[in-house]
């Protein structure tokens, strides 16, 4: 199978993508890694940390569908870190031609919510993902949940933004979401994880219930223990 991480322009989704692979990992899953984003930070990750649980395959492509995808193990879970939809348009149309789950990294915040409901510029994430169905064997776009990132304890804005994502804005006209109950915490030790081991406890807990939560809703396969 494969699992996208998309994200509007926001912070956080590389993080979310590698300690995310870590935690299947955990689980007992064989995974392997693609990193689509130009700035092939994931990639960069797996080389310095030491213990990234993983191959990342260089795959910053347009031709994604054709040239990487049919390549892969799909016995294995697939995760591929793609960058900022609105600036890489032309990869993010091809992996949705192919994904079979989208995690969509959004913080709590006004700006990341108007950047992913009603960009400046660019295409709306909502209507990507949709228009991908007519390129898609099944006709219909991929399974796509919203995973709240550097969620405040104790803050309000988390369950604000939910709502309004699960309701279609405030006068429930836009589109409706689904949000992952999991959530990730504003925490240093994950903020911080690019690039170094997952060694702290606050980078695998989240994670793990994460992996708990997909499992559950049926997008995960049992583990391989």
């Amino acid at each position: 199978m494969l699992i996208a991480s998309l994200k509007p322009r926001t912070m956080g989704g590389t993080t979310n993508t590698g300690l995310l692979t870590y935690a299947l990992a955990r689980a007992g899953h064989l995974v392997t890694c693609y990193d689509a984003d130009e700035s092939l930070q994931l990639a960069a990750w797996a080389r310095d940390a030491g213990d990234f649980p993983c191959e990342v395959h260089v795959a910053d492509t347009p031709a994604f569908a054709e040239a990487v995808y049919p390549e892969m193990d799909h016995d294995r879970i697939n995760v591929v870190d793609a960058g900022h939809a609105e600036n890489h348009p032309d990869i993010v149309d091809s992996i949705l031609e192919v994904v079979d789950l989208v995690l969509l990294t959004l913080s709590p915040t006004n700006p990341d919510y108007e950047r992913l409901t009603k960009p400046e510029r660019g295409t709306p994430l909502a209507k990507v993902i949709k228009r991908s169905a007519a390129l898609r064997a099944s006709g219909q776009p991929p399974a796509t949940y919203v995973l709240l990132n550097r969620c405040q304890a104790g803050a309000s804005s988390p369950r604000k933004y939910a709502d309004l994502l699960l309701n279609g804005g405030k006068d429930g006209t836009d589109h409706k979401w689904s949000v992952l109950s999991t959530q990730i915490p504003r925490r240093e030790g994950i903020a911080s994880a690019v690039g170094f081991p997952c060694n702290k406890p606050e980078r695998k807990k989240p994670y793990d219930a994460l992996v708990t939560e997909l499992t559950g809703l049926g997008h995960l396969p049992q583990a391989r223990r």
